[in-house]
């Protein structure tokens, strides 16, 4: 349906209705025009301008076609013609009457209604047959699809209608980074057959951090995305640096999870808290005590062998395996070895608690452990003197590739090493013999008494009379006591 009517069918009255209509129209579309549609929708301000543009192109060639036709329209109606004068004499013709004034010009045009003050542009969407529809503040819709030339109207669903799942507004220039809304605060959507939030895409810039989290700045009023804080597809969460005060945290006690450095987690088997030490080792909170040592061994210790505190390198301990054949190897068993430590390397040793993935198979559950004549040996047979007796663990599970150990050093300890003990360096011979002045049982040689002499040998001594003889009876001989 064309926009311009049949002018020539149309009387002079009709014509200046259809005039006061196209100025009441641009009036209109200029009205449109100022509306602001919110800060952030530059795409629908920089339509609605074109929108003006065609409208008033297309009104003024029809005002110009107006203008033309008025000005093709006769002046005034001629005047009355003028009395015929007396018939002359013989016939003779009476003067030409004279040309009769010109009409009234007609009356000046109405002036335009004033617009309404203080209304602004709150959101605009596309309604079920995709016409754009702009909503007033005062409540108002006005649907611009109905309003402008369908050809204008088309153009503009194609600019606010440019997410492929739903309804949405193009990023706005100066806006990188944030998502998009239709008033500048807040994202509305619109769903197809009108009414309730609709699906679709809000697409981001293209230098949007891959799974960031959107944040709401309160400096710009907007959302927007945070590059450090990510949640993966699967919902692990990354570079949070604090997570405030929390009265507690609840963990799932039967978790799908595999250990990791640094990873916390629920031990359904130990029940208690987990903390990954490394890829393979895990310390399980309030039961497990590790320690990071230093391999001062020419080879490699193999996880589970003993290890003894040798000395120090750098800031931590260095560990050498223990055996039980002398106090220098056995009497700091610092515990066993948490996992294979090369030479010169670092590695963890378990003091306490349980260590498991061991060859605990020439064991049966439940046995005690102790600490073994070669170098990183443990041996179910308790040792005896002259073997130094160290005490490693309770072995919870017997098996060629998953056994089990609970570790628990004690140490065995030298009579000299005794709180009431003083024999420090003894020779052959002595004894203990308790002093009530100093509460100790001390080291002391037997003295001899007359006619009796004492020898001390390697555990024994010797105790002889020597007494002079002479007697009729025969009681003059000499006697001996051996104590061994």
């Amino acid at each position: 349906m064309s926009i311009i009517p049949n002018l020539d069918e149309m009387t002079d009255e009709d014509k200046l209705k259809v005039l006061e209509s196209v100025q009441k129209s641009i009036r209109e579309s200029k009205e449109i025009q100022r509306k602001k549609i919110g800060e952030n929708v530059q795409a629908v301000v920089s339509a609605l301008k074109k929108i003006e543009s065609d409208i008033s192109a297309r009104f003024e060639a029809v005002a110009a076609t107006i203008e033309n036709r008025v000005a093709n329209i006769k002046d005034g109606q001629d005047g009355a013609p003028g009395v015929d004068g007396r018939p002359g004499r013989d016939g003779k013709d009476g003067r030409p009457g004279r040309d009769g004034k010109d009409g009234k010009d007609g009356l000046p045009g109405r002036d335009g209604v004033d617009g309404q003050d203080g209304i602004s542009v709150k959101s605009a969407f596309l309604d079920f047959d995709n016409s754009l529809i702009i909503e007033l503040s005062d409540g108002r819709q006005i649907n611009a699809g109905e309003v402008l030339p369908p050809d204008i109207a088309e153009k503009l669903k194609v600019i606010v209608n440019t997410s492929t799942g739903g309804v949405g507004l193009p990023e706005q220039a100066g806006n990188s980074g944030k998502f998009l809304t239709t008033d500048g605060t807040n994202l509305s959507w619109a769903t197809a057959g009108g009414g309730g939030g609709g699906t679709g895409d809000v697409t981001g810039p293209s230098s949007a951090t891959d799974n960031a989290v959107a944040r709401f700045d309160s400096t710009t009023g907007k959302l927007i995305q945070n590059s450090v804080v990510t949640i993966s597809d699967t919902g692990a969460v990354s570079g949070v640096a604090s997570l405030g005060v929390a009265n507690y945290v609840d963990f799932n006690t039967s978790p799908t999870v595999s250990n990791a450095a640094g990873r916390m987690y629920w031990d359904a088997a130990q029940n208690t808290l987990a903390v990954g030490l490394t890829s393979t080792l895990a310390a399980n909170v309030g039961q497990t005590l590790f320690a990071r040592a230093t391999n001062a061994e020419a080879v490699t210790i193999t996880k589970g062998q003993a290890v003894y505190a040798f000395g120090a390198t750098g800031n931590r301990v260095s560990v050498k395996l223990a055996n039980n054949t002398g106090d220098a190897t056995s009497a700091k068993t610092f515990g066993l070895a948490a996992e294979d430590i090369t030479a010169g390397g670092t590695g963890m040793i378990i003091c306490q608690g349980v260590l498991d993935g061991l060859d605990t198979s020439a064991y049966t559950a439940g046995d005690s452990l102790y600490l073994g004549a070669t170098n990183g040996a443990l041996t179910a047979t308790k040792p005896y003197a002259p073997n130094h007796l160290v005490y490693i663990g309770t072995v919870e599970r017997a098996n060629a590739g998953n056994g089990q150990i609970y570790v628990r050093v004690q140490n065995g300890y030298e009579m000299d090493e005794l709180h009431n003990v003083s024999a420090q360096n003894p020779t052959n011979g002595q004894i203990l013999i308790y002093n009530q002045t100093t509460s100790l049982w001390e080291k002391a040689n037997i003295t001899a008494g007359s006619n009796i002499t004492i020898t001390n040998g390697a555990g024994s001594i010797t105790i002889a009379s020597t007494g002079g003889g002479g007697g009729g009876s025969g009681d003059g001989g000499a006697y001996a006591w051996f104590l061994s």
